[in-house]
């Protein structure tokens, strides 16, 4: 019976006495003697331990595709409910088409998208280039609650590092508390929930941004954030919850940079919603409303209204759609412990220790983005004459100027845009420094690009010579100053610079075939090209199994490049 698994050690009768069997046959002595049929049945042989951990592997993979089977059937198109595969390659393609269609100056539809090139000609063209294998192979993250001593290092990551002044989403005094009272495992009503669910995906959040931390040694923040994203249906019936709150900023903040904004928008329409109940939108409490008053939680609800506000009002000008937050029904002086001061201390990293409150952007250029909205998108704004609106671009573009003349000598955008500077003073730069000036670029071609709509649509891409120049050279900085920080492009930042860097590409392009002789065809190629060899590095970097949006990058500034070659 060799080869088979199985041997034929004893016949039944002998096996149930326990005595020797002959195996004679057609039967044997013990049966013969007791006069009934001799009967052998197949006894398994003993599995050595490399088999029977093969067979567990077998099993496992018959049960994660049973898993995938009835995930997809439960969320087609999706392998994480509610939540973007970043590693996916059909999802990140689509991620680009999504933020292509806002990529062109003065876009208010996908339309113009396709006034410059044939995105579905690109995506078959990709063909090759996706990883091979069916997509259904990829690994699910499957729900997970974090240890208390995971809790505990992240709120400890989150105090030492001094990141409320950045993301003042949580008081870590109250996170403690809740730890202490063992919030963790309570399972009762919404609010037990709400407690829980913030603990759980602020830890996601520290977890991912601080994964290189020797505290978080094996992380696993998607499984936390789904973890989280289960008790979001609790969450949606609460109007005054301050942890609930804090729970959607923190999740909206988590998935935003997965390259999913939609999800981020939904979860913060949420945030609010909350928000608007808790009056967080106003200084002051009105007498007797539900929102808290004591001054401590009431300067802790206002940093999380400019914290929402921040977002929205950069996704409102990202899309060139209405923000969820009207100005007009806010109280819009700025947080008391603000660092409204230009200085050092909000620009370099070594001087990253503020008491204050920073945010990740500068709260002016908030608020001046919402400016650019109203003034210029908006649909009062696109009533008005051409006239008027070029008026409106040339006073937006003067405030901008002075906005950034504020900023450190040291620090002016411009000094970071040019292929000479130092890669040790670029290093010295903080993450928020390099987001504040991307967002400038932007806003400048933000604000000249709008003299496209009501002006040159019908011409395809001509716009006013000083706006086409400014938004060209806008352009130029935001790539230059793109390959000078480029060790800063990672899978967890990439989808928050793809906009900026998706729009001075196309604006290079538009450059470069509308005016085939203009001055500096060849510096605009190599400019292309250097960009182009960021994420080839990027690739080689990550090895065969490459972050997707990378791969894609790389195609699109090659297909880009090729174009203007002819």
């Amino acid at each position: 019976m060799s080869g088979t698994g199985s041997s034929r050690i004893a016949c039944n009768l002998c096996r149930h006495r326990k005595i020797r069997c002959d195996k004679a046959k057609p039967a044997c002595e013990t049966c013969r003697l007791a006069r009934v049929p001799c009967v052998f049945n197949l006894v398994p042989q003993k599995k050595n331990i490399r088999e029977q951990l093969e067979e567990s592997k077998n099993y496992v993979r018959q049960l994660e595709n049973a898993l995938r089977e009835k995930e997809r059937s439960a969320y087609p198109g999706s392998i994480i409910p509610g939540l973007f595969d970043p590693s996916g390659f059909e999802t990140s393609l689509t991620a680009f088409r999504w933020h292509l269609q806002y990529c062109t100056p003065g876009v208010v539809a996908e339309s113009q998208l396709a006034s410059i090139f044939d995105f579905d000609e690109f995506a078959r063209r990709l063909a090759p280039s996706r990883p091979p294998g069916p997509p259904e192979n990829r690994d699910i993250v499957v729900p997970k609650w974090p240890s208390r001593f995971v809790v505990e290092q992240a709120i400890n990551h989150y105090s030492k590092n001094k990141l409320y002044a950045v993301f003042p989403a949580v008081q870590t005094h109250v996170l403690t508390s809740l730890l202490n009272s063992n919030a963790l495992y309570e399972n009762g009503g919404t609010s037990d929930s709400a407690n829980k669910a913030c603990l759980v995906a602020f830890t996601a959040f520290m977890t991912r941004t601080g994964h290189r931390e020797l505290a978080f040694t094996n992380p696993t923040p998607d499984a936390y954030l789904q973890a989280a994203l289960s008790l979001v249906p609790h969450l949606m019936m609460e109007h005054t919850n301050l942890r609930a709150l804090e729970t959607f900023i923190i999740l909206g903040l988590y998935i935003a940079p997965l390259g999913q904004p939609q999800t981020a928008e939904l979860l913060l329409s949420m945030a609010i919603r909350i928000l608007y109940n808790l009056r967080a939108h106003k200084s002051q409490p009105l007498s007797g409303s539900l929102a808290p008053h004591d001054f401590e939680t009431r300067e802790h609800l206002r940093a999380l209204f400019w914290l929402c506000y921040s977002i929205d009002k950069e996704m409102s000008l990202r899309k060139c759609q209405a923000p969820m937050i009207n100005d007009e029904d806010c109280d819009l002086d700025l947080p008391a412990t603000y660092v409204t001061i230009s200085s050092d201390e909000k620009f370099f990293t070594q001087q990253q220790t503020p008491e204050g409150l920073l945010y990740a952007s500068d709260l002016r250029l908030v608020l001046f983005k919402s400016k650019v909205y109203r003034y210029l998108y908006s649909h009062e704004s696109l009533s008005k004459s051409e006239v008027v609106r070029l008026q409106l671009i040339r006073e937006l573009d003067h405030e901008l100027h002075e906005l950034k003349s504020q900023f450190p000598t040291a620090c002016q955008p411009h000094k970071f845009a040019i292929p000479d500077l130092s890669d040790t003073i670029a290093r010295d730069i903080s993450l928020r420094v390099v987001n504040i000036h991307f967002e400038y670029y932007h806003c400048l071609i933000k604000i000249h690009g709008a003299s496209l709509i009501g002006h040159g649509a019908a011409q395809g891409f001509s716009l006013p010579s000083s706006s086409s120049e400014i938004c060209y050279q806008a352009a130029r900085s935001s790539l230059l100053y793109l390959s000078r920080v480029r060790f800063l492009v990672t899978a967890g930042t990439f989808w928050i610079y793809a906009q900026f860097l998706l729009t001075a590409v196309l604006a290079l392009y538009r450059r470069l075939v509308t005016y085939a002789g203009s001055d500096h065809p060849h510096d605009d190629v190599r400019i292309l090209e250097d960009t182009l060899s960021i994420f080839q590095q990027l690739k080689l970097r990550d090895g065969a199994e490459s972050f997707p949006p990378f791969t894609i990058t790389e195609a699109l500034i090659q297909h880009i490049i090729n174009l203007v070659r002819g």
